[in-house]
């Protein structure tokens, strides 16, 4: 079985600050969503902020068994009730606690108290169940925690050793019955410090897990066995899911979206997922980060916005660099940097969010410093710091024609010579939506996005994004791929609901990036690819 701290990582929190405790914002400990997204009865959460507690972390000899801890603790006040959270660990910026699963439901103020002294109150919802699933380095994205039945781990590939807890098994099968985990799926009767309810199923409460868009077999959803505060969702990987090494997973709960992890899934037999990245694919990249650091070169060439506001400018980037995975994050490399299956979405806790992964540094490796990109339309010599710059190919956004189109450069001290060949395709034109102007995108209801053209052999890729006001700096972000043959793509309607309601939407439509594997000696991973800015426009509603 999987205890709390194994899935809580968390690091020692300093402060040198004495001043009183001040809430910044609070969200379900797995999902570390924060914006407008309510807390379950019975979840744990976390309370981010200054001076909430020690400048060292403590954490409760028993977690959840008290309402105070080393002089913190949380008050949850719900019209004329307040209830105080059971703790399990304090620190000068972070707290954990578990909401009691008696809490009233509906708007709630929450305000911590630190030696005496209380913060600001912070105002939250309150609702009876709005899951959040545990991810791999606690940040509520990348690899989900997902277990077999005997609480090893899904991983893109299989390590040694593989079979009990927090050991890497290896992709799902379709097929096999797996074990998410999560919190805030619903209240317990009884008391929460008294274990009440953990290993009770909970079949009423109406749930549904997507896994790759199709909706997956559930036959247990309740509290963990062991674990105050901890739930279980035991599932089928369907038939027909889509494989790939970044599956997404999302679980509903009526109109409450949990965040959106990923999951491996490899064909029937195989415990090593084929990433949907072909450059990835070709050059085995997960058994590489098995071994040793991965020694990579990244060149990419990019029509983008002007920077003067008007049309678009065409851009090279070249980063070469050695990145080594922290430890234990290795089995799961490519689930952190492949690309989702074709035909899926995957919704980010933020505006163009990246995909993280969890290292332990990069070095830049030198390449050269000159390069040559050859197209339909001529040769541009491009000049740089070895390892990591970017060059203007045209300001005018002339160059990047769909064609052939050729990389060279003859090495550097650690890089041997590159010659990089690939397609810049035919774009497509969208269809459907076309502008902001009148456009409303109702969550309920499914939203349909229609195009022609583009390569027929290709993918296209739209991002969908609600953000809190007009700078488009904090939101979430929907970002779905189809094949560009299909001409239509609806987003599903749990999609639409993780993302916020607003008056601040942003639509961006696209060729899908398009990659291709380059060999060159010292490196063991060379991905050449080619992008489009595309469409986009801003300023709709999401309601």
């Amino acid at each position: 079985m999987l205890r709390l701290s194994s899935l809580l990582l968390l690091s020692a929190l300093v402060s040198t600050l004495s001043a009183a405790p001040a809430i910044t914002s609070v969200a379900n400990a797995a999902s570390n969503i924060s914006l407008a997204s309510p807390l379950a009865q019975g979840a744990i959460f976390v309370i981010y902020g200054s001076g909430l507690g020690p400048s060292t972390i403590a954490f409760a000899p028993a977690a959840f068994q008290s309402s105070t801890l080393s002089g913190t603790s949380v008050a949850v006040t719900v019209g004329a009730t307040t209830v105080s959270a059971l703790m399990y660990y304090t620190s000068a910026k972070q707290v954990a606690a578990l909401l009691p699963s008696d809490t009233p439901t509906g708007s709630a103020t929450i305000t911590v108290t630190y030696q005496g002294e209380a913060s600001n109150t912070l105002t939250v919802g309150v609702v009876a169940n709005n899951l959040g699933v545990f991810s791999l380095d606690s940040s509520g994205a990348g690899p989900g925690i997902v277990t077999y039945a005997d609480y090893s781990l899904v991983s893109a590939a299989k390590a040694s050793p593989c079979g009990g807890p927090n050991t890497a098994c290896g992709a799902a099968n379709p097929g096999d019955t797996l074990i998410l985990w999560g919190t805030g799926l619903g209240p317990i009767t009884g008391s929460d410090a008294m274990g009440a309810g953990l290993g009770v199923n909970m079949p009423d409460i109406p749930l549904t897990l997507w896994l790759g868009g199709v909706q997956a077999p559930v036959t247990y959803q309740g509290r963990s066995g062991c674990c105050i505060g901890e739930d279980q969702i035991v599932f089928t990987v369907p038939n027909n899911v889509p494989t790939g090494c970044a599956v997404p997973l999302v679980v509903q709960i009526d109109n409450h979206i949990s965040n959106t992890t990923v999951m491996p899934v490899a064909a029937l037999g195989d415990r090593n997922c084929t990433p949907t990245n072909p450059a990835f694919a070709a050059a085995n990249v997960e058994q590489v980060v098995m071994a040793g650091p991965l020694m990579m070169g990244n060149i990419g060439l990019q029509k983008i916005a002007a920077s003067s506001g008007a049309g678009y400018q065409d851009m090279a980037f070249f980063e070469f660099f050695d990145e080594t995975p922290r430890a234990g994050s290795q089995p799961f490399y490519v689930s952190y940097t492949d690309i989702q299956p074709v035909g899926t979405c995957r919704v980010y806790n933020g505006i163009n969010a990246d995909k993280t992964v969890p290292n332990v540094g990069s070095t830049n490796l030198d390449a050269g410093s000159s390069f040559m990109v050859t197209g339909p339309n001529g040769t541009v010599a491009v000049t740089g710091q070895p390892g990591d710059f970017s060059a203007t190919l045209s300001a005018a956004g002339t160059f990047l024609v769909p064609g052939a189109f050729t990389v060279t450069g003859s090495g550097g001290a650690n890089v041997g010579a590159i010659n990089a060949n690939i397609t810049v395709p035919n774009p497509p034109t969208l269809v459907s939506p076309m502008s902001a102007s009148g456009l409303t995108v109702t969550r309920s209801s499914p939203m349909t996005v229609t195009w022609t053209g583009g390569d027929p052999n290709g993918t296209v890729q739209f991002q969908l994004a609600s953000a809190t006001d007009g700078s488009y700096t904090a939101g979430a972000d929907a970002q779905c791929t189809a094949p560009a043959s299909a001409g239509t793509f609806t987003i599903p309607t749990y999609v639409l609901l993780a993302l916020p309601a607003g008056n601040f939407g942003r639509f961006q439509f696209s060729p899908a990036v398009t990659m291709v594997p380059f060999t060159a000696t010292g490196l063991n991973l060379g991905i050449l690819s080619t992008s489009s800015a595309g469409t986009s426009f801003s300023g709709f509603t999401l309601q």
